[in-house]
């Protein structure tokens, strides 16, 4: 009986307990260098669409953005910024994440970039802003009716437009 477990050979019951993500990411290793800032932007748009497509699945919001680059020399860059208010709309993730690309990047050829969002909240239990309601009210149901398309006919079945040019190089699961 004992080689049994020498062998990996358990019969006990797996315990399983669900937890809350803590963070939800994404990067992506590109084929060859990237130096222009349109290209970078389009993979970051990327990006954020299936993060925030995931934070919704699990019906949570962010608090803190961090955007990650290395360029092809293997030198780590990183920012990261607490949002304005806790989302899971792909447009102000995506902004922000901009915002970040633009205060680091200094023209390096790059290889890969990375999207992580940080201090997730359940959506019920987070703070709702008394400005600008119309606008993210219009965004959150566009986001809702794009996973609801996701869902029924496949990830890829709809993207934006501003990532039409790099859609064929990232593919997501």
């Amino acid at each position: 009986m004992i080689w049994e477990y020498a062998n990996g050979i358990d019969k006990s019951e797996v315990i399983y307990k669900y937890e809350e993500p803590k963070s939800i990411g994404n990067s992506i290793t590109l084929a060859k260098d990237v130096q222009d800032v349109e290209s970078l932007n389009e993979i970051l748009l990327a990006l954020a669409e299936h993060v925030a497509y995931r934070l919704r699945k699990y019906n949570m919001v962010a608090n803190v953005l961090n955007v990650a680059l290395r360029t092809n020399e293997f030198k780590d860059f990183s920012h990261q910024s607490k949002l304005d208010m806790a989302t899971s709309n792909t447009k102000d993730i995506y902004l922000k994440a901009k915002e970040l690309l633009r205060s680091m990047y200094k023209g390096e050829a790059i290889r890969l970039v990375a999207l992580r969002v940080d201090k997730l909240t359940n959506k019920n239990e987070s703070q709702i802003s008394l400005f600008d309601t119309e606008n993210k009210n219009k965004q959150e149901k566009l986001d809702k009716v794009i996973d609801k398309l996701k869902e029924k006919y496949g990830y890829s079945t709809i993207t934006r437009a501003g990532k039409l040019k790099i859609e064929k190089d990232i593919k997501f699961k």
